[in-house]
C-alpha cells in the first residue's frame, strides 16, 4: 500500500471527525505479532502495521479499527479497543480460526485471512464473507470511499 494513499484517506476521515490516536513504532506491532502467533493467532499484516504507525486505531462513522492496545478516552467514558485485548474474544470461535480480527462496523467484522492473503468483511452475525479485499487501503476505501470522491 502506498503511504500517500493511506495518508490521503486518513486525512479526509480526520476532517470528518474521526477519532485518531498517536501512531506507534512499527517494532511494537512486530512484538505484538509474536505474542499473537504464540497464541495461534495470525500476525499483524504489514500494511496494517503501516496504518498503526500513522494512527494507533481509529473510530469513524460507526467504523472501529483496533489499535495495538486499548486507549481510554477522556473522562473514561469510552475505551477504544486494542487487538491484543480483542483477540481473546474471537480466538475460540471456530468460524474465525486462522483469521485476525482488526475491526468492526455496526454489522460487520473486519478480518485478515493470511491463508488467502486478503482482508475480509464478514457479516457480524453469520460470519459469512461479504467482500474480499487485497489491501488494507481497500478496506478503508470500502468504508470511506464517499469521502475520497467529494471535493476538498
Amino acid at each position: 500500500m502506498t503511504t500517500s494513499l493511506l495518508k490521503s484517506i486518513l486525512k479526509k476521515m480526520y476532517h470528518d471527525y474521526a477519532i485518531v490516536f498517536p501512531g506507534l513504532d512499527p517494532m511494537e506491532a512486530q512484538k505484538a505479532s509474536v505474542v499473537l502467533m504464540k497464541s495461534n493467532v495470525p500476525k499483524i499484516p504489514s500494511d496494517y502495521v503501516q496504518f498503526l504507525s500513522m494512527t494507533d486505531g481509529l473510530s469513524w462513522n460507526g467504523l472501529t479499527l483496533f489499535s495495538l492496545n486499548d486507549h481510554e478516552r477522556e473522562q473514561g467514558a469510552f475505551v477504544h479497543p486494542g487487538i491484543m485485548q480483542q483477540f481473546g474474544m474471537y480466538v475460540s470461535n471456530p468460524l474465525l480460526e486462522k483469521k485476525l480480527v482488526l475491526g468492526m462496523a455496526p454489522e460487520e467484522l473486519i478480518v485478515f485471512y493470511p491463508a488467502q492473503n486478503e482482508y475480509q468483511i464478514l457479516d457480524r452475525y453469520t460470519y459469512g464473507v461479504i467482500i474480499k479485499l487485497p489491501r488494507f487501503y481497500d478496506v478503508l476505501y470500502f468504508y470511506a470511499g464517499c469521502l475520497m470522491e467529494t471535493a476538498e
